[in-house]
């Protein structure tokens, strides 16, 4: 079984304009809503695929209400703690046909130490041997910057594997506790590793210190330049073709999934760098978050440069 446990969902409202300027009022004609938030959007990413997954995480409100309806309505399982305040609301403004856009992000609502506890006591009651767990997101406020490591401890303990991807100070802490694997973007990991990742050489040089840690492996994620993934015996890159990118929020997501996917295939490192690719550049051809077709992914397949750079 597949779980994705988001500790700060969203209700993503993406408005769609002819054009973004400023100090004007802008008026939109094209709403959309989408249920969100980055394990989330793996589940939904994974939906599409024909995986099954549960989503788990702290919901509140109105906004919570929606979002619960909104997965369960895609098919989607889930479990929820529910906490006080409303669940967050993230706003995406796009052009209709320019490449600009505005991304505003709310906190999310404060989370205690009972709701922390009784999130724990769940995970606790489902995790198990063989299972694939997706840890992801930022944290909200009030939720101690170990959470995540923490979590990955107690399902370790348990004989099931862990995705992390987080940032800061979480995305650290994670990392000391070894999971199964970690998938930051190239600022976040170069928090970790000291240095600025700018070239194929310095992609090469942060995951090592990544795979020190203990992790089986090592997505890095960089945009249009492309992904890096390492595991403790080779390293690959994958550089995507260039397409018209239309909505890139959950894009990183897609690519999440498409690394679970091609490991639920026990497909090889070249071919597991190639499928993550290709999803996180189908999802960005389209306007939903974290939305793609597998047919497209399969036709953008042998347009992605994927290689063994180096073994180790």
């Amino acid at each position: 079984m597949i779980f994705t446990l988001t500790p700060n969902p969203s209700v993503d409202r993406t408005l769609t304009i002819p054009e973004i300027r400023f100090n004007t009022v802008l008026r939109s004609e094209k709403v959309r809503l989408d249920w969100g938030g980055k394990g989330f959007n793996v589940s939904r990413a994974l939906h599409q695929f024909g995986i099954d997954s549960m989503a788990i995480g702290w919901v509140g409100g109105g906004t919570g209400k929606i979002l619960a309806d909104g997965l369960e309505g895609l098919g989607i399982a889930t479990d929820f703690v529910w906490v006080d305040k409303d669940t967050r609301t993230n706003t995406m403004i796009i052009e209709e046909e320019g490449d600009w856009h505005v991304k505003i992000n709310e906190p999310g609502p404060p989370i205690s130490e009972d709701d922390v506890e009784q999130l724990f006591l769940k995970v606790d009651g489902y995790a198990k041997k063989g299972d694939l767990w997706v840890l992801s997101g930022s944290l909200p406020p009030d939720v101690p910057q170990d959470f995540y490591a923490k979590l990955i401890t107690l399902i370790k303990t348990r004989g099931a594997r862990v995705c992390l991807d987080a940032n800061g100070a979480p995305l650290r802490y994670g990392c000391q506790a070894a999971p199964f694997l970690v998938k930051p973007n190239a600022f976040e990991a170069a928090q970790i590793v000291g240095f600025s990742i700018e070239s194929q050489e310095d992609t090469k040089r942060a995951a090592l210190p990544f795979l020190r840690m203990g992790m089986d492996f090592f997505a890095l994620t960089m945009g249009a330049a492309g992904l890096l993934v390492a595991s403790q015996r080779e390293i690959v890159y994958a550089k995507p073709p260039s397409v018209n990118v239309r909505n890139a929020a959950g894009s990183g997501d897609s690519v999440m999934a498409g690394l679970i996917y091609a490991q639920l295939q026990e497909m090889n490192l070249v071919e597991t760098a190639r499928w993550a690719v290709a999803s996180g550049t189908a999802s960005v051809e389209t306007e939903g978050v974290s939305e793609f077709s597998v047919d497209r992914i399969e036709a953008l397949l042998s347009e992605v440069d994927a290689k063994i750079i180096n073994v180790i």
